[in-house]
């Protein structure tokens, strides 16, 4: 029998991410994060061998290759690093000692310059002799966009960098061009609504895509820039002219989902996008002189990753990798379509999620991240056949065993307006049907996020599957909810909510409650429900507008009140505040009972349960304000609540000290409020 798990046990749990290939393909550089703890590995391919190649303290977020393969630029503790191999100098260097936060490093295509962000514009270092330049745009650079897209991308012939800016004046983001060799703006976008994507075809043409109507309406344009890039004149910027075309528009009257990326084939000539007119997620090529759209995959799945995964044209244009879930709704394998004719072969065939598939340079291997039942996620590499997979990383410690992996149950369940909710199930190890436990409802954030079958590839819904598992071990039934509003099962499920944000999906973890309570071996007494961001808000909103179906509450940086946040999401993420205003059909004045749904605080009267609620002051997501108004209004209504704030933290929080202490809290409320020990 195994050891019992502790908490040091899940706080133990690594995640590899952000992985790229060595330009040569013959390793893989990735983060490896550990709870603030984060540092830039590399991976040699052929031996299997690890090396970390940052040194100090902290976190890593982000990092470039560089073209020719032997340094590295990466991001620590908000400064930009060099790695550079023995051969060629010391390592690591620091960039630049200046004030304020640096991100993004992105090498020139012929290596001789580094660019980075910072709040005020772009910056370029020169390896050769250590200069500095900075170059000033119309309004700060984006921090970062709502579809997790780069902010700044060098053209390809190093001549200009396409920017995606804050315009103070229009309330969204514009897209511009700077002309390197002068630091010149030579064409920029003017929009009421925010760009969203700016990809570079060749060093003439870019493509972008502009978010219109409330996310209803997304047109992708092909830009084509005439004029003198490579140098300015002594008198100011040479004219550049620009002809936009209309390439493609997507609408939908409910709010289309964020954008996945257009990816742009090896020889320029089509693009190849999402598209979801059909009622699901699938691959078209988007021809880029004609505006042809033709379909690559189609079928009752979602050909997409979590997150923001993308497809991935093969180095010679002839194959497109994906992941999708057309094996299973809450699972991903990894497949590639030909784009000549369309036929389809599955790469992965283990149970679980594979998902952000990157093709080696040559094409001859794939490496991608893969998690499952007893697997966390992990770094894999499988040749371009689906032949010889093989595990790079092992982030799951040692004292985990196979007995500490609850086999999830995939359930379904009635809920409003006669919808199926799917759901997984995980029981605690040796369970005794004749005993009566505890028992937990998870909810996922975003919303448009999945629970899936196993460990999730994401680090913080990992984070929470292991400290699930640790739960089981003590005794604790936890039922993973995919409310709609989430991905997965089609459009018409996504699109679940609209008009109903805080209602339907709502009802969806009330009903997961009111499910657990039917099992034989569950306490109806003591079920609770859980949740993160989204899951948080939502957790509250169950507590509020479902106040006889859970005995506790616990929340994580959920939103309270669904109008303050929105204003505060307009400055900041236009894009994601968009989305939201569109599920809500509309702006408050339109719609103010829809609106007055999605708040969970104008419910507070209704409470009963006690609500335990964590915030960190630094989350970017999710303004601290929200958490301050929760307990204002529990105050004054008199409700029973615990309030947990965490100095200069984010909103999944960062470091190990935080989430200790934040189990151990949770921990403490499932003790005192739903009785672990019966």
């Amino acid at each position: 029998m195994a050891q019992p798990l502790a908490l040091d046990d899940v706080l133990a749990l690594k995640h590899p991410g952000r992985f790229r290939w060595s330009p040569n393909g013959r390793a893989l550089a990735f983060i490896w994060s550990h709870l603030g703890d984060d540092h830039l590995w590399l991976a040699e391919i052929a031996t299997g061998f690890l090396a970390q190649l940052s040194t100090r303290p902290g976190c890593v977020t982000e990092f470039d290759w560089h073209p020719r393969g032997d340094a590295i630029a990466y991001v620590q503790d908000d400064d930009v690093w060099v790695w550079r191999s023995a051969a060629t100098g010391p390592s690591p260097l620091r960039v630049a000692q200046t004030p304020g936060r640096e991100w993004l490093p992105r090498w020139s295509p012929d290596g001789s310059l580094l660019a980075f962000a910072r709040e005020d514009g772009v910056w370029t270092w020169s390896p050769a002799d250590g200069t500095l330049r900075a170059y000033a745009l119309p309004g700060p650079l984006a921090a970062e966009t709502t579809t997790g897209t780069q902010t700044f991308r060098w053209a390809p012939d190093g001549a200009a960098m396409a920017c995606v800016f804050a315009d103070a004046d229009e309330r969204g983001w514009d897209l511009a061009v700077l002309r390197v060799a002068d630091g010149k703006v030579v064409w920029r976008t003017h929009t009421v609504e925010p760009e969203g994507h700016a990809v570079w075809i060749d060093a003439r043409r870019l493509v972008y895509s502009v978010a219109l109507d409330l996310h209803r309406r997304r047109e992708h344009y092909l830009v084509g820039l005439i004029g003198p890039l490579s140098r300015g004149t002594a008198g100011g910027a040479a004219p550049v002219g620009a002809r936009p075309r209309l390439l493609h528009t997507e609408s939908d009257p409910r709010g289309l989902i964020f954008g996945v990326e257009p990816q742009v084939a090896p020889d320029g000539r089509a693009l190849l996008i999402v598209l979801r007119h059909t009622g699901w997620e699938h691959l078209y090529a988007l021809d880029v002189e004609s505006g042809a759209l033709r379909q690559l995959t189609d079928g009752t799945c979602d050909d997409t990753g979590h997150g923001f995964d993308l497809p991935q044209w093969s180095p010679d244009g002839r194959r497109v990798l994906f992941a999708s879930n057309r094996t299973d709704p809450g699972q991903r394998q990894l497949w590639t379509v030909e784009v000549a004719d369309g036929r389809l072969r599955q790469l992965t065939h283990t149970p679980g999620s594979a998902v952000q598939g990157l093709w080696a340079s040559d094409g001859s291997r794939i490496a991608y991240l893969y998690s499952g039942p007893a697997d966390p996620p992990d770094l894999w590499v499988v040749d371009a056949d689906g032949t010889a997979p093989y595990r790079l990383t092992r982030s799951l410690p040692e004292t985990w065993t196979a007995d500490h992996h609850a086999q999830p149950r995939a359930v379904t369940f009635a809920s409003v307006k006669d919808w199926t909710i799917h759901g997984y199930l995980y029981l605690p190890p040796g369970l005794e049907p004749d005993r009566r436990h505890p028992a937990l409802v998870w909810v996922h954030g975003g919303p448009m996020r999945q629970a899936v079958f196993g460990w999730h590839p994401s680090y913080g819904d990992a984070l929470f599957h292991a400290f699930s598992l640790y739960l089981a071990s003590r005794g604790v039934v936890t039922l993973a909810v995919n409310y709609r509003g989430g991905v997965g099962y089609g459009v018409a499920f996504e699109q679940g909510n609209y008009l109903a944000l805080g209602a339907d999906d709502t009802a969806d973890v009330a009903a997961a409650g009111r499910f657990l309570k039917t099992l034989p071996y569950v306490d109806p007494g003591r079920v609770g429900v859980w949740g993160i961001s989204y899951g948080g808000r939502l957790t509250m909103a169950a507590l509020t507008k479902h106040p006889d179906v859970f005995a506790l509450g616990i929340e994580i940086a959920g939103v309270w009140n669904e109008s303050r946040k929105t204003a505060w999401a307009e400055r900041r993420y236009p894009v994601a505040a968009a989305y939201f205003k569109a599920r809500l059909g509309g702006y408050e004045d339109e719609r103010p009972d829809v609106w007055r749904e999605a708040s969970p605080g104008l419910w507070v009267h209704q409470m009963r349960a006690p609500l335990v609620a964590f915030h960190g002051t630094r989350d970017a997501s999710v303004p601290f304000s929200q958490f301050d108004e929760m307990v204002q209004d529990c105050v004054r209504a008199g409700k029973m609540f615990e309030a947990h704030y965490y100095p200069d933290e984010t909103h999944v929080f960062t470091f190990r000290q935080t989430w200790a202490d934040v189990f151990r809290k949770i921990e403490h409320a499932l003790d005192r409020y739903l009785r672990l020990g019966g």
